[in-house]
């Protein structure tokens, strides 16, 4: 990819002269380009001066590689590494707490606890009712409070599986994923110690704003006071279940920004991906999008909405669709998107015997940087030790291999150790394990070919080709969002599988769906008929190719 120039409301975020931007960028509006595109603006301008780094932070790996390629592509790769500090949310809070853990009064900075362990730990300290306490713990942890003042709490409420819990933790010297941004907001609120990032981080990019949690919004401002640029989109907040909030956030950025801007032209969609996507989003109070070269795309591009009578069926379609697609565009990506993981159970059967082998982004060992970890590190295990310990040889030597602020991909690792100690047993060898993991050596942020996933994975990501499945009343909108505050999120939801987008669009819904309990029948989502309405008739060719009914 070579960098390009921005075009119409994209000038004016990019070349702003204000200190604090504020961007609205609906989907495929060219998001992370603009960040890019700012960034070089930034520096060429003299605002970043030399010696000092410009901040952009992400709230996944995906996110940041694919920002960073995005960086490199306008500065170059010398130009990135000497001015640019790319990160996301938890690594930033890891650097923040390796450098200044003292601060705090923790002596050292703790490694951070594997699932695994936190599961068995659970386990044993088991109680009824022990997921509630600990997933009340976690919440108590996204506020700025001290390990005293966290037990204090645990104390007060009776939670004493949560008081166990953190005394655990304390002797194994070991501390929480989510404990990472805690004690990040608790260093930078020392003065002193916010200060030097202060001064160090001359301006500061935050992707998806929409997104931040209270915790993260005040590490973001105490990092970077000044030369700010917060891009997002309000309508495609999706994950205020894992702490975000936009109803705080987006008011107070609203109120110091100096100039709001909005974005209104795709250029990842087609037309006809466009008008399902403007269908979708009308009832949320969204700015239509319009394609910024409509004649650019054949056809106008691809849109249509198939009903199935079972899951069964419905698999069937969506595997010889996805099937026909990586056979003629092989270069091209194609995501299928499911809100949930089990209501996908029949398309993960279907694809076991299908032509072209997907990666499930929720399957560690299909993505391919940590296959290519592991397969590099399997190397020279001994095998004539239990499969167990060649297992825990190999975590520890990728471990030894992962900058200790890479927390993300060393959980990742952690639970691909795990997973590899399912496929395996006595009288395998690692080596020979992971030899049957597919990888690859595409430094693109999605590879192509077909990606199963969710709508929260997802978000942030593109696609040539997107199947989005199981629109039943009950799955979207789930049949507990029943307020109007959780309706409208599963509007956003919808929202952001739609436009992943690009080329074209598949929707389908089915009659009949088997579970765990049984098999039920269901009627097509209430937005159904708005989405349908808004899709290309479906020609016979794609009626056959898809095997609808």
């Amino acid at each position: 990819m070579t960098a390009r120039n921005p075009v119409g409301a994209q000038i004016d975020a990019v070349e702003s002269p204000h200190d604090r931007v504020l961007v609205l960028a609906p989907p495929g509006c060219g998001k992370t380009e603009v960040l890019a595109m700012r960034a070089k603006h930034l520096l060429q301008t003299g605002t970043v001066r030399p010696g000092h780094r410009l901040l952009a932070l992400t709230f996944t790996n995906r996110a940041r590689d694919n920002l960073r390629n995005r960086l490199v592509d306008q500065l170059g790769h010398q130009r990135v590494r000497a001015s640019v500090t790319v990160a996301n949310f938890h690594e930033i809070s890891a650097r923040i707490l390796e450098a200044h853990h003292a601060t705090i009064g923790i002596p050292t900075a703790h490694a951070v606890a594997r699932p695994a362990w936190i599961r068995r730990t659970l386990q044993d300290l088991g109680s009824f009712g022990s997921k509630q306490d600990h997933d009340a713990l976690e919440m108590t942890k996204r506020s700025a409070l001290t390990d005293v003042e966290i037990l204090a709490i645990l104390t007060t409420r009776g939670n004493t599986l949560g008081v166990r819990f953190q005394e655990r933790l304390a002797d194994a010297e070991l501390i929480e994923y989510g404990d990472l941004q805690r004690y990040a907001q608790l260093i930078l609120r020392n003065d002193r110690v916010g200060q030097l990032f202060r001064e160090h981080f001359d301006a500061m990019l935050v992707d998806e704003f929409q997104d931040l949690s209270a915790q993260q919004y005040e590490i973001a401002s105490r990092l970077c006071d000044r030369n700010w640029t917060y891009v997002g989109d309000p309508y495609q907040g999706i994950f205020s279940w894992a702490g975000a909030d936009p109803e705080r956030v987006y008011p107070d950025l609203a109120a110091h920004a100096q100039t709001e801007i909005g974005l209104d032209i795709s250029f990842r969609s087609s037309p006809a991906v466009l008008d399902v996507v403007n269908a979708a989003s009308e009832e949320l109070g969204a700015t239509p999008l319009r394609a910024a070269d409509p004649d650019a795309w054949r056809h106008g591009g691809h849109a249509h909405a198939v009903r199935y009578a079972t899951d069964e069926d419905e698999a069937s379609g969506i595997v010889a669709l996805t099937d026909y697609l990586a056979h003629k565009y092989p270069d091209d990506t194609i995501g299928v998107i499911c809100k949930t993981k089990p209501r996908r159970q029949a398309l993960e059967r279907r694809y076991q015997t299908a032509d072209t082998e997907p990666q499930f982004w929720d399957i560690v060992l299909d993505t391919p940087k940590i296959v290519r970890l592991v397969k590099l590190w399997a190397r020279g295990i001994p095998e004539d030790i239990p499969f167990d310990e060649q297992v825990a040889e190999l975590h520890a030597r990728v471990i030894a291999a992962i900058p200790t602020d890479d927390v993300e991909t060393t959980r990742s690792v952690a639970e691909a150790c795990e997973q590899i100690l399912e496929f395996g047993s006595d009288g395998d060898s690692v080596r020979n394990v992971v030899k049957r993991f597919r990888d690859t050596q595409s430094v693109a942020s999605i590879s192509p070919g077909v990606h199963v996933l969710n709508a929260h994975v997802g978000k942030g990501q593109q696609f040539d080709w997107v199947v989005v499945m199981g629109l039943e009343d009950g799955h979207i909108p789930h049949r507990k969002s029943t307020s109007a505050p959780a309706l409208r999120e599963e509007r956003r939801v919808l929202l952001v599988m739609l436009s992943r987008a690009r080329k074209g669009l598949f929707l389908t819904t089915a009659a009949m769906v088997t579970n765990e309990w049984g098999t039920f029948p269901s009627r097509p989502s209430r937005w159904w008929p708005t989405l349908e309405k808004a899709c290309k008739p479906t020609r016979p060719a794609v009626a056959r190719l898809m095997r609808a009914v």
